[in-house]
């Protein structure tokens, strides 16, 4: 970005002030060299009331830039903060307003170094100083100067004679002289760094400077016309880093958030009546973030987002995760938890009828309209709308129960960044009042269908969704790791039958004077990790966004062919570790119909040597049960699985998972239970198969089906 010509602040009348906020003392770090992640601020044009409310709830400064007074005569500040804990942790101080031999006094007394200094002039022509200090004591001691109203050449000699490097310099313009001021540290030991140093530089020089030093800003300093002073190191470690100028406002935030990093120093200017920013930073993010931010970032110019969290566990993943996006019909996951709490709460039942509009507007074809009115039962028209993202099933929905309520779900479920503003599908009006959702929000709606939120309901709540593994390609991904790690291919295909996805996508290409593209794909995944030999499948939430792009192309693969797949595959590789041929397990496949659900449930470990019993409950009482064991979930007699029964007599949202190999035939009794016990040969030639049981019960012309089992056999 282009440097611009500051002007003069205007001078006010101000009373001086100190002000001392001492934190637990403790070993602190250099914080322009920490990539550890942490809550952290950058502020602009605040006053000290409100420095000391963020120094309140546990943070401490790092940088301070004066900009001057604002119309109520309180002194203002740009300013940088980090969380005062773990790797951050220090005693610190922090004054404005003071002398010279003031700021020495308090260094004094609080046997403290400096970090950071701002000299300036005050508007009645005195020369003041803003600082930040910390404690120079124990582990986090060292030998350190600092100077004020001194040349280039004479930091130069006292730098050499210090055998020291700096850590901050400002230049300042006092009775019409230009002076700088500095702080240095000795360059020895732990603290050994190559460094520069560089005054009055243009942008594109201290662009040509770090090449040429293969070095990263450390501090930076903006001076009048667009220029520069700035010190740079070389790191043992490189660190991801960034610095801008030009900014305004808005951009900071968005700046910080889309490239998961944290502010070293902010700093505002004037050009003409208009305020820009130079912000310098360093990465706030972790390992899997960083590597996925930088992958999207490279391939589409939106801005970007992703996410991974374990459910009721540690997050992987967050880039923008608290921001909220226009997602599109990624939306209509929160439409879909909605509803099926209402039929969780037994308001409404999968087979209730609601109208639906079929028509579409005819300058958007994407756009429904409320015309040609058909009725459909609620659980067609929500897989209508999560399997073929049908929005004008979308808006049944929404019209059916109201987008009031369907917002007042997202509230109860503490989706804070969330709010359904339009009707999905139609451009204007995405425009005027776009939806807003966060990816924690997902991950918390999510979260809470995990927890039970939706009671015997949450496997139909996935049922009704995308769940192939082929369609976001899980399943070649798992290939790949697996066989990287050299794992047998029935143990790969094993694994891949026991992994669980359901997911939901969305797109918009939305025109405003040029091409706006928002995508977003958001999902839960449970993957089966193996402990003492038994199944232990970990759940996991993940997605990524991409909004006001201006190609599409680049929009999805930034999502598909480098978000997805980079988060789940160090997982993926994890639970694929665990994995060996002596494993056993069960996996519940779907769900089963009926009023109340009708339920497999399975009791015993299916190890050699055991009789395993599958259960059937809530069938017709004391009619025909018959349990199907099979070997296949995704074809009978060629027709795909799952398959909806209604044709053949099955009662609404009957579903056969597996195919049917061997029948076995029993009564149920008067409660509608039924079962069978499976024997398994005490022989190591049967560990590692699989079979598929599914439960159906008669009822003359009419049955019910059950939710399905997968079983592996293990020692």
């Amino acid at each position: 970005m282009k440097p611009h010509r500051p002007r003069l602040l205007s001078r006010v009348v101000a009373l001086l002030v100190a002000l001392a906020l001492v934190a637990r003392p403790g070993t602190a770090q250099d914080v322009r060299e920490l990539t550890v992640p942490t809550a952290h601020l950058a502020l602009a044009g605040v006053t000290a009331s409100y420095i000391n409310t963020q120094v309140s709830a546990g943070y401490r400064l790092t940088d301070i830039k004066y900009r001057g007074y604002n119309l109520l005569g309180s002194v203002v500040f740009d300013v940088t903060m980090v969380r005062n804990s773990g790797s951050y942790a220090s005693g610190w101080w922090w004054y404005y307003g003071l002398t010279g031999s003031q700021v020495t006094s308090y260094v004094n007394s609080n046997n403290a170094r400096l970090i950071d200094l701002d000299p300036y002039e005050d508007p009645s022509g005195n020369l003041r100083f803003a600082c930040v200090m910390v404690s120079n004591t124990g582990s986090n001691q060292k030998s350190w100067w600092w100077y004020y109203n001194a040349s280039v050449s004479f930091l130069s000699s006292q730098a050499t004679a210090n055998n020291a490097r700096l850590v901050d310099v400002d230049s300042y313009t006092y009775n019409g002289t230009t002076y700088y001021s500095a702080v240095m540290i000795r360059n020895t030991g732990a603290d050994a760094r190559s460094w520069w140093w560089y005054v009055n530089a243009t942008g594109s020089q201290v662009s040509s400077y770090l090449s040429s030093n293969n070095a990263r800003l450390y501090n930076l300093d903006y001076r009048d016309g667009g220029r520069f002073n700035c010190i740079m190191i070389r790191d043992t470690s490189p660190k991801a880093w960034y610095w801008w100028y030009g900014l305004r406002t808005a951009d900071i935030v968005y700046l910080l958030n889309n490239y998961g990093v944290r502010a070293l120093t902010l700093q505002s200017y004037l050009v003409g009546s208009t305020r820009y920013y130079a912000m310098l930073t360093i990465n706030n993010s972790n390992a899997l973030t960083t590597d996925v931010g930088n992958r999207m970032r490279a391939t589409t110019n939106g801005q970007v987002g992703c996410w991974l969290e374990q459910v009721n566990g540690a997050n992987f993943a967050d880039l923008n995760g608290s921001t909220s996006f226009e997602p599109a019909s990624t939306m209509k996951t929160l439409h879909h938890v909605h509803a099926m709490r209402r039929v969780r709460l037994g308001a409404v039942s999968l087979t209730t009828p609601i109208n639906v509009f079929t028509n579409y507007s005819s300058t958007n074809s994407s756009c429904p309209i409320d015309t040609g009115p058909v009725s459909q039962q609620l659980q067609s028209v929500l897989r209508l709308m999560m399997e073929n993202s049908d929005n004008a099933r979308t808006q049944a929905v929404t019209a059916y129960f109201g987008e009031n309520n369907i917002n007042a779900t997202a509230a109860a479920l503490g989706m804070t960044g969330t709010s359904l503003n339009h009707r999905l599908g139609c451009g204007a009006e995405a425009l005027a009042n776009p939806n807003q959702i966060r990816l924690r929000d997902l991950h918390a709606l999510h979260e809470n269908v995990a927890n039970g939120y939706l009671g015997s309901y949450r496997d139909t709540f996935y049922d009704l969704m995308l769940e192939s593994l082929s369609g976001l390609a899980i399943d070649a991904l798992i290939n790949t790791e697996g066989a990287a790690l050299s794992l047998p291919s029935q143990t790969i295909a094993s694994f891949r039958n026991f992994t669980r996805l359901a997911h939901k996508g969305g797109n918009y290409t939305l025109i405003n004077g040029g091409t706006i593209i928002h995508r977003a794909e958001f999902g839960w995944i449970s993957l089966p990790f193996i402990s003492n030999d038994m199944i232990v499948p970990r759940e996991y939430t993940f997605g990524a966004f991409v909004n006001d792009a201006s190609n599409d192309t680049n929009a999805r693969n930034a999502i598909y062919q480098q978000a997805i797949p980079e988060l789940l595959r160090s997982t993926i590789r994890a639970a694929l570790s665990s994995w060996t041929n002596s494993l056993a397990g069960i996996q519940a496949i779907g769900a089963g119909c009926g009023s109340p659900v009708y339920q497999q449930t399975v009791n015993n470990v299916p190890r050699i040597g055991n009789a395993v019993s599958y259960r059937g409950n809530n069938g017709y009482a004391s009619s025909l049960a018959l349990l199907g064991i099979g070997f296949s979930s995704s074809v009978w007699n060629g027709t795909s699985l799952p398959a909806l029964m209604t044709p053949f007599g099955g009662e609404p949202g009957c579903r056969a998972y597996n195919d049917i190999a061997v029948s076995i035939a029993t009564v149920a009794n008067s409660t509608g239970y039924s079962s069978h016990s499976v024997s398994i040969p005490n022989s190591t030639s049967v560990v590692g198969s699989e079979y598929l049981t599914q439960w159906y019960s008669f009822n003359g012309s009419s049955f019910r089906t059950s939710n399905g089992y997968r079983t592996i056999v293990g020692l």
